[in-house]
């Protein structure tokens, strides 16, 4: 992750699919109390931890998480 792929919450917000009740998929944050830590938007538009299930308040950017490596031959 590089720091140019951070998102500004004032730009845009993870999306979320469109129905009442949907959460947006976990992506990692920067909350100016907790530091980084993976969260998500829920059905009200509050981010809340993907770990802890608190609310993180101080949210001002977030990006996608990054995809796992690839599996090595051995690994298979």
């Amino acid at each position: 992750m590089k720091t140019s792929d951070w998102i500004s919450v004032k730009t845009f917000l993870p999306p979320k699919e469109d129905k009442k009740w949907a959460s947006s998929d976990v992506v990692w944050v920067y909350d100016e109390e907790c530091g980084q830590r993976k969260g998500y938007l829920d059905d009200d538009n509050q981010w809340c931890d993907a770990n802890e299930c608190w609310y993180l308040n101080h949210v001002t950017h977030w990006m996608p998480l990054p995809d796992d490596p690839p599996k090595e031959k051995n690994e298979l």
